[in-house]
């Protein structure tokens, strides 16, 4: 088989593949008309509460046959397939000399006649040869009861966009289709083995060759490669295990920028509901993300994957609003004034500890522990107990607060927990009343005796982090949380960025689950946003959790990346870096330093780049990335000035996800990628040489798919590699 006939065989395979779902669509099959088996389900059991006892058997037995032909149906209903994009690989198999191809899309269709044999990579065994073994490779596997033995000949990962053949990966090279004079071509790229980052430096200096343009390499030619394959097609033979994993247990996910651990999760989240969509049907999956961005983007995927409608939030919306249904009457909001030191205490797994031994004791000590009162009472017990919030300390050790930091924290405490139970609208209510409904308190008992809300006098409010305290201790002395007047169960949750939540917060997730223990918890120790959460590491973090036991899954190859980006983040990183490096699967554009002598120079610098970088890729994704909101503002205008078309300032993660420019400062882009980064301000006191500005650097310099630049506009940040200035 020739390396030039390659392109041709799949454009022709794609064409054949595509004419026969257009003759499909024009006569489609039959399609009964929908039947709800579980209305018949249910009128049959009233019937049966109702029917003599002679009669019994005969409906018990045609409930019977209506739950098989219910089971069987939805075995054979599969969603139609896209002819736009109907697969993302394909195998050649050989097997007793008889060959054939097999294509993996997100649906099953088989057609005999046509030899067209697409099958879901979620549910079709086969489409396990293509996760565990490469081309040319022998297999023996079993499938069910039959054991079976073949060949891989071709084993092929293709993009298709709109009915357009875009991209082959083989392993013969990588084939990139381009225009050229208003015709298309097909390009072979060099195919770079996956290689070690090293954070070595290697990236070409950018004196030492043609300045680049965005967009373009250092060989002065457009970038073709702009089509990735969709991760299903990315994934290897251990990352198929872990979204294939048993739909119980906990699963632990670390994997650097760009591995598609948010992919991942999601990827499981689909194959468990497409297995037994009746446990993990939308409403008994929860989504808990970083922020609304990212939740935004999530939630425009899942449907794709065939799970519309499972909740997808961030910790602090979803335990606010569990708060208001477990403690209705604590009508408050919240300090933004909350001082870093008590945020450190509140999250600290030291005082995880302490609540749950005294809440342990309140129960031996008390015949009925019920209702919110009790949960308020011991929650400000024990943030105004002084000593014992000493000895907590004392007895974790390693990371514990200071003296002087706890005193400080004691006192910001005992001063609002003295304000709220003064305020307490239930005072003298008894606390052995079950209050945990939303109809447990009246309206006249959220307001006082001037008609305003509780605590709504000026300055005055809850600390964020007490939302999963209330939680927590609802957990350990009422039970589990609420939903309406049923308790509040998930089949299964997923955690993404999980680094950056406390001990405190995953036990209350935790809480929520069934006993089958059905949890993904993703993270990335090196993108940490916050350092006073309490998660010191992984290991650390899952022994709090009594999870001691529980593996963690390292993803070690970094899809979004190119080779370039990849080391450079790794050198800012420094020794923060994890000691085995990311590997890269592609290489790219060499990362720049642009150093200007004031911001006026670099924005027409900057301006410049993106105009004729609009001009060549208009549905290009490009994000300005500043550490504070003033720089941000003053590049936002600078380029606003110059007229540079598709300009967006994004302020609270209001992204639209749609071509363009964002403007943001790196805390809003936790999660997300763009094709090209340009990170403004790269400068000594903005970027100095601590851990912080460590992991702000590096989370976004990984933002970048394609190209990464550096603007400077003072004396550069002692972060940035020396290879590159």
């Amino acid at each position: 088989m020739s390396e030039s006939s390659i392109p041709e065989q799949e454009e022709s395979l794609l064409q054949h593949v595509r004419t026969h779902l257009a003759e499909t669509l024009k006569n489609p099959a039959p399609v009964l008309a929908p039947t709800d088996y579980g209305k018949q389900l249910i009128e049959l059991r009233d019937e049966i509460s109702e029917a003599r006892l002679e009669d019994v058997p005969a409906l018990v037995a045609q409930m019977e046959r209506v739950s098989g032909v219910a089971a069987r149906r939805a075995e054979v209903q599969t969603p139609p397939v896209d002819h736009q994009a109907p697969y993302f690989a394909r195998l050649r198999l050989r097997e007793n000399d008889r060959e054939r191809d097999v294509l993996l899309g997100r649906t099953t269709y088989i057609d005999s006649r046509s030899g067209i044999r697409i099958v879901d990579w979620r549910h079709a065994p086969v489409s396990q040869l293509y996760y565990r073994y490469p081309e040319g490779s022998q297999y023996d596997e079993t499938f069910g009861d039959r054991e079976v033995q073949g060949e891989v000949l071709v084993r092929r990962t293709v993009t298709i966009v709109e009915g357009d053949l875009l991209r082959i990966q083989a392993p013969q090279g990588i084939f990139v289709k381009r225009q050229s004079a208003g015709e298309a071509q097909w390009q072979r790229l060099d195919h770079r083995t996956i290689e070690l980052g090293g954070g070595q430096g290697q990236a070409v200096r950018p004196g030492s060759m043609t300045r680049g343009s965005l967009g373009i390499g250092s060989d002065g030619q457009q970038r073709n490669d702009r089509h990735l394959p969709e991760i299903a097609a990315l994934l290897d033979a251990r990352q198929f295990e872990l979204i294939s994993a048993a739909d119980t247990g906990v699963v632990v996910i670390q994997g650097g920028a760009g591995s598609g651990k948010t992919t991942i999760g999601l990827h499981r989240i689909a194959y468990l509901a497409f297995h037994n969509p009746k446990r993990f049907s939308p409403d008994k999956v929860l989504i808990i993300t970083y922020g609304i961005a990212l939740g935004a983007y999530i939630s425009e995927v899942l449907p794709a994957l065939g799970v519309p409608g499972v909740r997808v939030e961030s910790f602090a919306k979803w335990a606010e609003t569990q708060r208001k249904i477990a403690i209705p009457w604590l009508s408050i909001g919240y300090d933004e004034n909350t001082p870093p030191v008590v945020t450190r205490l509140k999250k600290h797994p030291a005082l995880l500890r302490l609540f749950t031994r005294r809440a342990h004791e309140l129960i031996e000590t008390t015949r009925s522990v019920r209702g919110s009162r009790a949960i308020v009472s011991l929650w400000a017990e024990v943030l105004t107990d002084l000593p014992a919030l000493q000895q907590a300390m004392t007895s974790y050790g390693a990371g514990a607060l200071h003296v002087h930091e706890l005193t400080l924290a004691h006192r910001w405490c005992t001063e609002h927990c003295a304000t709220i139970l003064e305020n307490d609208p239930r005072d003298g209510y008894l606390a052995s009343e079950d209050d945990t409904s939303d109809d447990g308190v009246d309206e006249d008992r959220k307001r006082g005796i001037d008609g305003r809300g509780i605590h709504e006098e000026e300055g005055f409010g809850l600390d964020r982090e007490d939302d999963a305290l209330f939680l927590r201790l609802h957990q350990l002395l009422v039970g589990p949380l609420r939903k309406a007047r049923q308790n509040l169960v998930y089949e299964h949750v997923f955690v993404d960025e999980a680094q950056d939540l406390s001990p405190v917060e995953l036990a209350v997730l935790f809480g929520t689950v069934s006993s089958g223990r059905s949890v993904t918890l993703a993270g990335d120790t090196a993108q940490r946003l916050y350092f006073d959460n309490g998660f010191r590491d992984w290991r650390t973090t899952l022994d709090e959790l009594g999870l001691s036991a529980t593996d963690i899954e390292p993803l070690r190859i970094a899809y979004r990346s190119t080779k370039e980006v990849l080391e450079v983040a790794r050198a800012i990183l420094g020794p923060l870096a994890d000691p085995e490096p990311p590997l890269a699967t592609r290489s790219g554009a060499p990362v720049e330093v642009h150093t200007f002598s004031q911001t006026g120079a670099a924005v027409a610098f900057l301006a410049e780049a993106l105009r004729a970088l609009l001009q060549r890729e208009p549905r290009a994704t490009v994000g300005v990335l500043s550490r504070f909101a003033e720089q941000a503002d003053a590049y936002f205008e600078g380029l606003i000035r110059s007229e540079i078309p598709n300009v967006r300032r994004v302020r609270a993660q209001d992204f639209s996800f749609r071509p363009g420019i964002d403007v943001t400062e790196v805390h809003q882009v936790k999660g997300l990628e763009f094709d090209y980064v340009i990170l403004v301000d790269v400068n000594e006191p903005v970027f100095p040489a601590n851990d912080e500005a460590r992991h702000l650097l590096h989370i976004a310099a990984t933002r970048a798919a394609h190209q990464l630049w550096f603007l400077v506009t003072g004396k550069p940040s002692p972060l940035l590699p020396i290879t590159l200035l």
